[in-house]
């Protein structure tokens, strides 16, 4: 047995709670500049990422996960021995 890692893309569908739906409306609409020339739906999710990076919502709370995708496999650092001993040759 020896390890590996893989790099995967997880996609969440998260359920906005009445009160941080509340926020993100409110948020649109306490700064209109910035929101200016954006469809409805980039104005919400601009700030839906804005308000999770200042940790004013929690998108996560009520989340179910629905879709993934492996992108990539590639050697584990955690893996304590050298690929050239796993194969047993001398060649890495």
């Amino acid at each position: 047995m020896f390890k590996i890692e893989a790099v995967a893309t997880v996609y969440y569908t998260c359920w906005l709670s009445d009160e941080d739906s509340q926020k993100v409306i409110d948020y649109i609409k306490a700064n209109p500049e910035e929101f200016e020339f954006m469809t409805a739906k980039e104005k919400i999710i601009k700030a839906v990422e804005e308000l999770y990076e200042e940790d004013e919502i929690s998108p996560y709370d009520s989340s179910d996960e629905s879709d993934s995708s492996t992108e990539e496999f590639r050697w584990s650092e955690f893996e304590e021995r050298s690929a050239k001993e796993i194969l047993g040759d001398d060649k890495e």
